[in-house]
């Protein structure tokens, strides 16, 4: 197992170390901000960002955290994988009596406990990006930062996964996101003088510092023209919008395959169970709820 560097080119940072609490330990931090800037050589465009946007505007950006993200395509895989198992289970009973029922018992309680998990567990917020006044809002645990773009500390690291026997290790890339006492807006006042919250999460490098190029790019020369197309599946509301320029059948198969594999469309925009900006932030931007 190696432990060779990241391969951006910022500065390292012990920053990590200042917290008094490390929920897990990560290697190789470097610093991205301040000032904020992108990784050379990387894309900056919003190309397949739909997943981790969940609204985007000339004013702000709401970026998904990596849970967010999570939630948001685990019905995708899930749902997938019960039509195949399904439609497999159906053609072999064709053959083989009950073995449907079979599949149906072995996989029908994780399906709706997930479904179950997905319906009630209340959606948290994203962080919210401001060109306008130049800010980063975030929510942790109740609390509520606002953070100037000139000063947001974002970082970059890694740590190692154990995938299985053979020794297979894998790294897994994080950015982090501090928040600092000092940036407290509303809400519960903070527990400690140091917080960081995960907002990418994955195993390829290069996705995480596109991800970042984006937001950096968006910040300075805000919505761009491919935003439009490369966005249109970010939330509810600009999928709406984008119906009428399909044709008939195009919108019937694009709402069943919506309702079959990806309800998480339709449910996060109705959904009672999610957390809300509170009334300070909503006095700047209105009342206004992505996820």
């Amino acid at each position: 197992m190696k432990d060779s560097p990241l391969k951006c080119d910022f500065p390292e940072t012990d920053l990590e170390h200042e917290l008094k609490k490390k929920l897990y330990r990560t290697h190789g931090a470097q610093l991205a901000s301040p000032p904020a800037r992108k990784v050379e050589g990387i894309s900056d465009s919003s190309e397949d960002m739909s997943y981790c946007v969940a609204y985007v505007g000339e004013r702000f950006m709401d970026i998904r955290t990596a849970f967010l993200t999570f939630r948001r395509g685990q019905l995708v895989v899930v749902n997938l994988f019960m039509t195949v198992a399904l439609a497999l289970g159906w053609v072999i009973s064709l053959f083989y009596s009950k073995v449907f029922l079979g599949v149906l018992i072995a996989f029908g309680p994780i399906w709706v406990a997930i479904y179950l998990f997905e319906i009630f567990f209340p959606l948290t917020l994203p962080v919210r990006v401001d060109r306008k006044e130049g800010g980063v809002y975030v929510g942790h645990r109740g609390t509520f930062y606002r953070i100037p773009w000139d000063e947001m500390e974002v970082t970059f690291s890694y740590n190692w996964q154990y995938l299985g026997s053979g020794v297979v290790w894998e790294r897994q890339y994080y950015a982090h996101l501090f928040m600092k006492e000092k940036h407290y807006f509303c809400g519960k006042l903070p527990k400690m003088p140091l917080h960081r919250k995960k907002i990418f999460s994955g195993f390829k490098e290069e996705d995480m510092y596109r991800k970042w190029n984006f937001i950096v790019r968006y910040y300075n020369e805000g919505v761009v023209e491919e935003d439009a197309d490369n966005l249109v599946m970010a939330n509810y509301d600009s999928y709406r919008k984008d119906i009428p320029s399909k044709s008939m059948a195009a919108r019937i198969v694009d709402t069943l395959l919506l309702i079959i594999f990806m309800p998480t469309m339709y449910w996060w925009a109705f959904s009672p169970f999610k957390y809300r900006w509170p009334q300070e932030v909503e006095a700047i931007f209105g009342k206004i709820n992505y996820y």
